[in-house]
């Protein structure tokens, strides 16, 4: 599913779209808890919020992650900088963006914008309803794997499905992305599970999360909600 959020024309600073860009985070907190975020940075039009292919700025690429969680694993590009904090919350994503813009340089004629903010690591809640032999491991079956996935309860009482190993060839149950593309664009998929399936737990609290975006004006342009009442 494909949701764009428009901005008023005389917003004051890129700053205040990535902090409205967090808010997603927020209404998506009860259903995915990301353990860290790449940031891509984009050049955009002096006096504009238009941005571009090329140019492209300096240090592109950073991650903000949370201080237990190891560095990702793979041949992709590596960042530029590395933040971590104990817990990822809003204003500290916030202070690392405010630091990439005093950092970060774009041609004569640009000025540094996020490009996308895009979750690591997340961990999926579920509700447990099988007695599992171990309260830390829950064994999914995904095709013709069997993967032991770890298990969290936190001090709240809620249960999280933890990050699928990095070598595995399956995304997790539910994965989002946050693009600007001179307007706030967010991708949400739900691949798999009770997540998709009407009548779970885990399907109510995705739906109240998409209802809570759309009450913050995001509206769904493209994609087949059909699981869901958008």
């Amino acid at each position: 599913m494909t949701f764009t959020r428009s901005f008023p024309v005389d917003v004051e600073s890129s700053e205040a779209l990535f902090a409205d860009a967090l808010r997603v985070r927020d209404h998506l907190a009860n259903v995915v808890r990301p353990t860290g975020f790449d940031l891509w940075f984009t050049c955009a039009i002096e006096g504009t919020y238009i941005n571009v292919d090329d140019p492209r700025p300096s240090d592109q690429y950073w991650e903000v992650l949370r201080t237990d969680t190891p560095l990702p694993q793979g041949d992709g590009p590596q960042p530029a900088v590395v933040t971590r904090f104990p817990v990822l919350t809003d204003p500290d994503l916030i202070s690392t963006y405010r630091q990439a813009l005093n950092t970060i340089t774009c041609p004569p004629g640009f000025f540094v914008m996020f490009e996308s903010i895009a979750p690591l690591g997340a961990t999926t809640r579920f509700v447990r309803t099988d007695e599992a032999p171990s309260s830390d491991v829950l064994p999914v079956t995904l095709w013709d794997d069997t993967l032991n996935l770890p298990v969290t309860t936190e001090a709240d009482g809620t249960t999280w499905l933890g990050p699928l190993p990095d070598a595995a060839p399956y995304l997790p149950p539910v994965t989002f992305r946050i693009w600007f593309d001179s307007i706030l664009v967010l991708t949400l998929d739900v691949h798999w599970g009770r997540w998709l399936e009407a009548g779970n737990a885990e399907h109510a609290l995705l739906q109240a999360a998409l209802d809570a975006l759309l009450a913050d004006d995001w509206q769904l342009t493209s994609g087949e909600p059909r699981h869901f009442k958008l």
